[in-house]
């Protein structure tokens, strides 16, 4: 168990180190130790921009731009008290709900099962992954039977995540930022240069906070799924404790050393979380722009065999037929990213519920381990035969969306519940703090409950 923080049942999460160190007293010193950001990144940014967020500025235009700019800024304030209660207590997300006040069931607390019911849903979600880079991979590579390329990205994806070791995890996600990043932002710069070509008015116009006729249920999947979702969220703490934050603080003794390495160890948290924002909402702004100066102007995009061709046309109407290539490898790795991203976190959070619930020994690193592994076969295995027997990727996605969705109010509520009710008295937090951790939660009430209420009650 980590050496820091309280202990509890049901969590086996490793920490990268067991020593303490003094934290980075500068901004370019803090940059050394950022690495738990990267793996969020290539989570966020996958599925959700590939799919949904072009195919929400297919239907929409720009109209929706406020949706996906609230998604991606508003979320992160409940994104830094997951992480600082991580590293000042020491437990990841669903040991941390557990350990809580409120009513329990089987011993559980009841937050703990929306989180299972969550992650059942999950394997439709990732299942639309793989039923979308499959297609990729049979545009690539038109040899390659249907069996054979929804087998080959999960394959690859447990066996890159099943180890359960968070360094590798960190380097594969940072290349994979790289590479889908600076794609898609050059393909932005090149509508420049054509008839697809977008300004200011447009973009002033996706700012009017209005909702489409008909818009509702795929803008409250891109909330849910764009920026830190549920998802992201929850799984956030557990990079964090095994980047080595809480175990670079020491064992928590309430002394005034504890407290400053805690405090300069949040500060690096803190840096980590504002940067792969930056990083996520550039590109899910840009997928965005895309959908709606792109592919807006063609044919609707129909769910299927076909959804990833009509998808390509944001690079080949933009750069020439010949730019297929380009597209299909962003579209590879960005789709890789999110499948390799969330089988890591989900056999995770799989193998702490699994503890929690007391199906393996609680508490255990060696369970937990062997929990993460099996679970990191199993995650892509089930979602493959999800995909073979739907075989619609955009409203798998679009349904794991909406699940994100609803979970954030679980996850907006327990913040509230780190903030007040977990003692950590030797860190103040700063009124500033305060108002941006309200200013996210009430939006994010607002926002999912004003998208539920056009669901049910539409015309």
């Amino acid at each position: 168990m980590l050496s820091s923080g309280d202990a509890s049942a049901g969590s086996g999460v490793q920490a990268a180190v067991a020593s303490t160190r003094e934290p980075p007293a500068s901004f370019f010193g803090a940059l050394r130790f950022l690495g738990p950001g990267f793996v969020l990144s290539a989570a966020v940014v996958g599925s959700g921009e590939l799919i949904a967020t072009t195919a929400l500025g297919a239907q929409a235009g720009f109209q929706l731009l406020w949706v996906i700019l609230l998604s991606c800024l508003v979320k992160v304030a409940v994104q830094f008290e997951y992480g600082r209660h991580a590293i000042v207590h020491g437990l990841p997300s669903l040991a941390a709900w557990n350990a809580q006040r409120g009513p329990r069931w089987f011993g559980v607390n009841w937050a703990v099962y929306a989180a299972l019911l969550f992650l059942l849903t999950s394997w439709l979600g990732v299942g639309g992954i793989l039923g979308a880079a499959s297609q990729v991979l049979q545009h690539a590579f038109p040899w390659a039977g249907t069996a054979v390329a929804v087998a080959a990205p999960a394959l690859a994806a447990s066996a890159l995540v099943f180890h359960g070791k968070y360094g590798p995890i960190e380097i594969i996600s940072g290349a994979l930022n790289v590479i889908f990043v600076g794609t898609i932002l050059y393909c932005n710069l090149a509508t420049w240069h054509t008839p697809y070509a977008y300004g200011w008015g447009d973009l002033a116009s996706g700012l009017t906070f209005q909702l489409p006729p008909g818009g509702a249920a795929l803008a409250l999947a891109v909330f849910g799924i764009t920026g830190v979702g549920a998802g992201e969220i929850i799984i956030y703490p557990y990079w964090c404790l095994e980047k080595g934050y809480a175990a670079w603080c020491g064992r928590r003794d309430g002394s005034a050393e504890w407290a400053r390495r805690a405090r300069g160890w949040i500060r690096v948290m803190t840096t980590d979380a504002l940067l792969s924002m930056a990083v996520y909402t550039v590109a899910t702004c840009a997928f965005y722009f895309l959908g709606a100066s792109v592919l807006r102007r063609q044919p609707a995009l129909a769910d299927g065999n076909q959804l990833v061709l009509q998808l390509s046309g944001i690079f080949t109407h933009v750069l020439g037929k010949g730019s297929a290539t380009v597209f299909l490898l962003c579209a590879v790795t960005v789709l890789f990213s999110t499948l390799f991203a969330n089988t890591a976190g989900l056999s995770r959070l799989w193998a702490d519920i699994l503890g929690l619930y007391r199906v393996v020994k609680p508490s255990h690193p060696q369970a937990w381990r062997r929990s993460v592994a099996v679970m990191a076969w199993l995650i892509p295995a089930v979602s493959a035969c999800v995909y073979w027997l739907v075989r619609r990727p955009l409203a798998l996605v679009i349904f794991m969306g909406a699940a994100n969705a609803l979970l954030l109010l679980v996850v907006a509520v327990k913040a509230l519940e780190f903030r007040y009710w977990s003692s950590d008295d030797e860190l103040s937090r700063s009124r500033l703090y305060d108002v941006a951790l309200w200013l996210s939660v009430v939006a994010i009430g607002l926002v999912s409950g004003r998208m539920v209420q056009s669901l049910l009650w539409q015309k």
